[in-house]
């Protein structure tokens, strides 16, 4: 699996530092799946109820999931226009998760798309869809790209 290069400062992703809250998640690329992977344990600063991951941080997981999934497939940037979020099953503090996000439609600037959270036996907890739209760098990075 490749491993995907995060963007600065981002919640979930940030590798550089800039965020000192951030997640810090490796996400990978399955060339073969045509889908992003982001193994994670959740820690006791995650909690939403004691014991319990936070809706918003999963909610945030599927989204960068389902985002580098549309960057991978169109090699372009593109921000959420809308998500939809379903619970299924509670997300323990320690114990190990995986997220996989795919494109699963292109309709011109907007990719559809779709992630799941699985436990390690392989039951889905959370499953999410999303519309992204694709933006210009230069709106997004001031053209600092």
């Amino acid at each position: 699996m490749e491993s995907l290069p995060g963007s600065n400062g981002c919640f979930v992703c940030d590798a550089s530092g800039k965020n000192p809250k951030s997640l810090k998640l490796e996400i990978l690329w399955d060339e073969s799946a045509n889908e992003t992977v982001i193994p994670f344990v959740p820690d006791d600063s995650w909690c939403g109820f004691e014991g319990f991951t936070h809706g918003g941080i999963l909610t945030a997981i599927c989204d960068d999931a389902m985002a580098w999934a549309a960057r991978k497939k169109t090699g372009t940037w593109s921000v959420t226009a809308n998500i939809s979020v379903r619970f299924m099953r509670s997300v323990k503090v320690g114990a190990a998760y995986e997220a996989r996000g795919e494109l699963t439609r292109q309709d011109g600037k907007k990719s559809h798309t779709q992630a799941v959270i699985r436990d390690s036996e392989g039951k889905p907890c959370v499953e999410a869809k999303a519309v992204f739209v694709e933006v210009p760098e230069e709106k997004l990075f001031g053209g600092q790209g």
